[in-house]
């Protein structure tokens, strides 16, 4: 957990050079963990925090519909999630989790709320 913009950055600064990617590639696990968070932040009286979950990967989902599930779930909930795809893998089944060519459903075929994920392939703004 982090705080603010500044917070990510130290984070993402120190554990950078100790991170090995592999697989395999399954989102849903830390999806529920930040909308347990998120949902329990939603019963305080206050309910002022704001969840944003930052995933980088280099591979494809190996859990599409259990992180489908999760994101249905998390999308009524006040948080977002943005995936980071590094490397040259196939991430064109990420851009149905985005939500931006059509509404994400479930697999029993729940919509989602609404729009909670931007997927972003780093190889299109490494330059």
């Amino acid at each position: 957990f982090m705080a603010g913009i500044q917070g990510v950055v130290e984070a993402y600064q120190s554990c950078l050079p100790k991170l090995q990617l592999y697989g395999p590639t399954n989102i849903a696990p830390i999806i529920q963990k930040v909308a347990k968070s998120a949902s329990e932040e939603t019963n305080t009286k206050e309910a002022s925090q704001y969840f944003i979950l930052l995933i980088l990967t280099d591979g494809v989902i190996t859990d599409m519909a259990d992180t489908r599930e999760a994101i249905v779930h998390a999308s009524h909930l006040p948080m977002s999630v943005i995936i980071v795809g590094v490397g040259n893998a196939d991430f064109s089944d990420m851009q149905m989790l985005d939500g931006d060519d059509g509404i994400l459903r479930s697999p029993k075929g729940e919509p989602v709320l609404r729009d909670i994920v931007q997927f972003v392939p780093f190889r299109n703004f490494k330059h």
